[in-house]
């Protein structure tokens, strides 16, 4: 197995375990109750690419001959993406899960069934649903990433204990998986359990404060329409019948995010090569920014949220969070002890419109 098919074995790796059944009534996958809040922080993904087609889904339907079992089971098939042999490789992931799950349910059922009989009892069927969401087909907001989720969700007679799970990918032409450092930074974790972690305390009726324990390296997730949704499993942080708790977060900081920068209020000077240079500590200063520099390293790094980026010295690269370094025409200088950086870092990799 190469790097990348254990990469997308991760993807799923958090819920595919047995799904389990207690009492009560049994509800389908489509009336599951989820929570959402909605606080804000900035996409790490770049904002421009190439325009892509959103890439389709395929239905694949899977059926029982057990009569012991009741299943309705609709699988994703991608199609579409720029890499085929990852795609390839993604569908027949989903699928096999989708095929193990139907395999034991029907084992589980058929033993349960025959134990009813022989002991004369009342047997009712058991139920397992699979049904997905495309969330993001690529074509949106950050830009090329394809969001799925799929539900596995079964019930013994009681009710069901649902796993979603969720698989986040770049579309391009050596397709890899998505990953929270990559939309929000190497140092997102403390900031997003903090939001998470006051969300539930505004609404602390419908959780168990005390079992939250912030997100997991392996957390599931999903992108859809912009934003970031962190999803948990039923019964982990809230009784029953709040369903799969989410929490969803603005990525598109772009379109949510007006601030400006003043020009007016930087120090400013224009190199040899008629670059505008910029105060970095006047620009995080007016942008809210926290500023840390490092001696050793010559190096500067701000924050902000779940915002994040460092600039170098004399290295003419600059990315937000793990997007792909650019150039801007000028590296990073050291002047009256100050640290200027082309005014095209402020607009360009901020994303922050420049007022003159």
């Amino acid at each position: 197995m190469n790097k990348r098919t254990k990469n997308l074995f991760k993807m799923s790796a958090v819920g595919c375990v047995a799904i389990m059944g207690v009492s009560a009534a049994s509800l389908p996958v489509h009336a599951m109750v989820s929570t959402q809040v909605t606080a804000n922080v900035s996409a790490a993904l770049p904002s421009k690419a190439p325009a892509l087609a959103g890439i389709k889904v395929q239905e694949k339907v899977l059926n029982t001959t057990s009569k012991y079992l009741i299943a309705d089971l609709k699988v994703p098939q991608l199609t579409g993406m720029l890499d085929t042999h990852y795609q390839d490789e993604l569908n027949d992931i989903i699928l096999s899960h989708a095929e193990k799950d139907l395999a034991q349910w029907e084992k589980d059922a058929a033993e349960m069934g025959k134990k009813a009989q022989a002991d004369q009892m009342e047997y009712h069927p058991y139920n397992l649903y699979i049904t997905y969401d495309l969330k993001s087909d690529g074509t949106g907001s950050p830009a090329g990433v394809i969001s799925l989720t799929v539900t596995t969700e079964g019930s013994e007679g009681g009710t069901s204990m649902p796993r979603i799970d969720t698989y986040n990918v770049k579309n391009i032409a050596e397709a890899e998986p998505v990953a929270l450092t990559d939309l929000l930074g190497a140092n997102y974790k403390e900031k997003l359990d903090a939001d998470i972690l006051a969300a539930i305390k505004k609404d602390s009726d419908k959780y168990f404060l005390e079992e939250y324990t912030g997100t997991s390296t392996e957390q599931s997730f999903y992108i859809d329409k912009g934003n970031l949704v962190i999803v948990f499993p039923k019964y982990s942080i809230a009784p029953g019948y709040v369903g799969s708790p989410e929490f969803q977060f603005s990525l598109n900081h772009s379109s949510t995010d007006t601030t400006k920068l003043d020009l007016k209020k930087v120090a400013t000077f224009t190199n040899k090569k008629g670059v505008l240079m910029v105060s970095l500590r006047d620009v995080a200063s007016q942008l809210n920014y926290e500023l840390k520099w490092n001696q050793s390293t010559k190096t500067a790094e701000l924050m902000k949220g779940a915002q994040w980026t460092s600039v170098t010295l004399n290295k003419d690269s600059y990315f937000f969070a793990k997007m792909t370094p650019k150039a801007l025409g000028a590296a990073p200088v050291l002047q009256d002890n100050k640290t200027y950086v082309p005014v095209q870092f402020v607009s360009e990799i901020l994303q922050v419109e420049v007022q003159k």
